[in-house]
């Protein structure tokens, strides 16, 4: 078994070095680096813009005025409207914006916020006590707030924008890129009438799949090692790393070879492929814009991955999201390769 093994993973290698999968990888991660280092700047804010209307003529109008222009030297993107109108047609031109409005109830602010609806509990949570804070201490009204830190011991540095980017090109070429590669793979086996041929053979299904996952799991870990030695050099937990890469390309081919089973050819496969990748690729929205994170996008599988690559990167000392996405990719893995086989198995007998 381990011989036939062994001679399909040269064959597939053979045939990747043939078809520039090699050459592809490396480039996309040697574009990736370019960018990194030399294009995508260090600082770019994208904090949700804030639109906001006082309806008060009388003399806490001012009071708000000096609030609103202390909060904007934390938060730039602070605009006053003329109507409560204008907030609504601010927000629906720009996603990333929240409305306020400030009105005067028993002589104190009375403040109404105007929310997407998708925005993170955390977001919205920060930016209504802010509000509050800056309010309150300007009518010089003493307010005790009470901050806990967990992991306390732990220095978090900011992530620069450019190297914050490398998580997401690791998700993208690391591991995604082999869910579109392995079907491609896949289809051109079985235009060339490979996979009949193969299996009138002694060979047997499970190490012709497995071949093909090792060979993705290898330009997995080119791709990455190549991305983050030019990037962020070697202070980074290359193990943490590797193993997250390797699990994710495991899951990412295992998911192109089930896509591949139902398919002759790419052509029948390519709306569904163009589906799949726009749709895990909706977590990337979320990871630049925390205000982006409703509950169906943190259940597409590229959010943890996106977030447990950070973590591998930058660490905050959350070891818990990378135990537990690793859990979930070893499951998933199993699982999946069992269910592969069983797809193989069939698409067999029905053809």
């Amino acid at each position: 078994m381990f011989q036939r093994y062994g001679g399909l993973l040269l064959k597939d290698i053979v045939t990747a070095f043939r078809n520039y999968f090699f050459l592809i990888v490396l480039g996309v991660a040697l574009l990736f680096v370019g960018l990194t280092n030399f294009l995508i700047p260090k600082e770019l804010s994208i904090k949700p813009a804030v639109y906001y209307y006082v309806d008060d003529d009388g003399g806490l109008e001012s009071v708000i005025d000096e609030a609103i222009l202390q909060s904007k030297e934390k938060h730039s993107k602070i605009q006053r409207v003329e109507a409560i109108g204008d907030i609504e047609k601010n927000m629906r031109s720009n996603f990333n914006s929240l409305g306020m409005v400030i009105k005067e109830e028993n002589n104190q602010p009375h403040i109404q916020f105007i929310l997407q609806g998708h925005e993170n509990e955390k977001l919205r949570n920060t930016l209504i006590l802010s509000m509050k804070d800056d309010l309150r201490s300007r009518m010089q009204q003493k307010i005790e707030i009470e901050r806990i830190f967990l992991n306390k011991d732990i220095e978090v540095e900011r992530v620069p924008f450019n190297l914050g980017m490398i998580p997401i090109f690791i998700v993208m070429e690391s591991m995604l890129l082999g869910f579109f590669l392995i079907a491609a793979l896949v289809f051109m086996e079985k235009d060339e009438g490979t996979i009949r041929a193969y299996l009138v053979s002694p060979g047997k299904i499970p190490e012709y799949l497995a071949a093909k996952i090792t060979l993705m799991v290898l330009l997995g870990c080119i791709s990455a090692i190549t991305l983050v030695s030019l990037t962020l050099g070697t202070g980074v937990d290359y193990i943490g790393m590797m193993l997250l890469v390797i699990l994710g390309s495991m899951a990412a081919a295992i998911g192109g070879l089930i896509l591949a089973s139902f398919f002759q050819n790419i052509s029948q496969a390519s709306i569904w492929i163009i589906v799949i990748g726009i749709v895990l690729s909706l977590p990337f929205m979320s990871y630049y814009i925390p205000s982006f994170a409703p509950g169906f996008v943190k259940m597409i599988p590229t959010y943890s991955l996106l977030f447990t690559a950070r973590e591998i990167l930058f660490p905050t000392g959350s070891r818990e999201i990378i135990y537990w996405t690793s859990l979930g990719l070893m499951i998933f893995n199993v699982i999946g390769y069992m269910v592969a086989v069983a797809a193989y198995r069939f698409s067999v007998r029905r053809d």
